[in-house]
């Protein structure tokens, strides 16, 4: 029970994260504040003109994107065992892009996919780590 409620608050971390008008200035001057964008564009989510895997800052923002989702994926459940917690992390990754699209933020097909590759090493590692302490038990 104590994991599924910190798997809920950290999904809503990640919530205020990515939906927060500037990533920037909640980081750097505390504030926090959402502008709702009652009509978004939808094929924002299909753009691909700010993937830039040559902008080291881009790169740092996307690793924050896999580390998020790894770890809700380790909160959410037995990874190896309960396919539950790999799902749910998987559709919350795809809430929160939706989600950004909705409040003047670039929610991206491709950030999906980045987070879902955190959820995966998640997994990777979980299985890795546990099979070595069963053989070592």
């Amino acid at each position: 029970m104590l994991r599924i409620l910190t798997g809920i608050l950290w999904a809503l971390l990640l919530f205020v994260f990515t939906c927060a008008i500037s990533f920037h200035r909640l980081v750097y001057d505390f504030e926090l504040f959402f502008v709702l964008q009652p009509n978004p564009d939808w094929m924002d989510f299909f753009k691909l003109q700010d993937f830039d895997v040559s902008d080291s800052e881009w790169i740092l923002r996307k690793l924050g994107h896999m580390a998020g989702f790894f770890i809700l994926a380790l909160l959410l459940g037995n990874l190896g065992r309960n396919r539950w917690g790999v799902y749910a992390a998987i559709l919350y990754a795809l809430a929160t892009e939706v989600m950004q699209l909705f409040f003047y933020r670039g929610g991206r097909l491709y950030d999906v996919l980045i987070d879902t590759a955190g959820i995966l090493l998640a997994i990777w590692l979980s299985r890795r780590w546990s099979g070595r302490v069963t053989a070592r038990s």
